[in-house]
């Protein structure tokens, strides 16, 4: 195959969770520009319909629709609302996340239940209801998001976050187990575990971010293409004989 079209997503079809904004929306940018067509979701609908019509303006098909990840009716319906658009889904990308940021001995345990509801209960339900049609149709990518914090605590300078972090060690495994379990089905189970990127999530730590690139051997915080370069490897069919790989994406730091 020529190695452009290895790296080319059309004719595929993609979920993306929490796909109107910060990594969902750097993925399904990066997407549409290899040629598949896509479903968003997000709690809002609002601002997923207007991450909706600016992926649309690239050529592609996309549908918007609200969804609560943690809330099983509410992904019962997304995967349903997938499969009338396009009757299949090729590729998952469980990005919808929650973060964090306290000591745990100050984190009320509603907290904790909300982040592993999204977090990790999100990934469970979208994986299980959406992998039932790829394993129909033997065929199926899905992407994880974990997170660095996952494998190297943040400087407490920075961030404290261990309970996030422990949600995202979660997601981590359940992707190198799902990967062994799921391969006999011709599903690929990967994951990726950015470090810095502007997004909602580090909005909070902006007035850091001369402490942040300092920490970091190449100096800078993720960008862009960075991150949607990465999306678009693990889901093309460059990164077909990959599976149960947790890919780190931040600029060294683990080194």
């Amino acid at each position: 195959m020529d190695v452009m079209k290895l790296f080319s997503l059309g004719n595929k079809v993609a979920v993306i969770t929490g796909g109107s904004k910060g990594l969902g929306f750097m993925t399904a940018e990066g997407f549409a520009e290899a040629g598949a067509n896509l479903i968003l979701c997000s709690r809002k609908r609002d601002q997923c319909e207007a991450a909706a019509e600016k992926i649309r303006a690239l050529g592609v098909e996309c549908h918007a629709t609200a969804c609560d990840v943690a809330k099983e009716d509410d992904v019962r319906a997304l995967a349903a609302f997938a499969l009338e658009k396009f009757g299949k889904v090729d590729i998952l990308v469980n990005n919808a996340g929650m973060a964090w940021g306290d000591e745990l001995e100050d984190t009320p345990l509603e907290r904790w239940d909300q982040i592993y509801g999204t977090n990790v209960r999100g990934t469970f339900l979208c994986t299980t209801e959406i992998g039932r049609s790829m394993i129909e149709n033997r065929s199926g990518k899905i992407i994880n998001l974990s997170s660095m914090t996952a494998f190297k605590a943040s400087d407490p300078a920075i961030a404290v976050t261990p309970a996030y972090a422990s949600t995202k060690g979660a997601v981590a495994t359940l992707t190198r187990s799902l990967a062994r379990y799921w391969a006999r089905h011709n599903i690929t189970v990967n994951g990726i575990a950015p470090g810095i990127f502007p997004s909602n999530a580090t909005k909070g730590l902006d007035q850091k971010e001369k402490e942040m690139k300092a920490m970091i051997p190449l100096g800078r915080l993720g960008y862009t293409d960075d991150f949607k370069g990465t999306a678009v490897f693990l889901a093309s069919p460059a990164a077909d004989y990959i599976t149960g790989h947790i890919l780190v994406v931040d600029g060294g730091m683990l080194t």
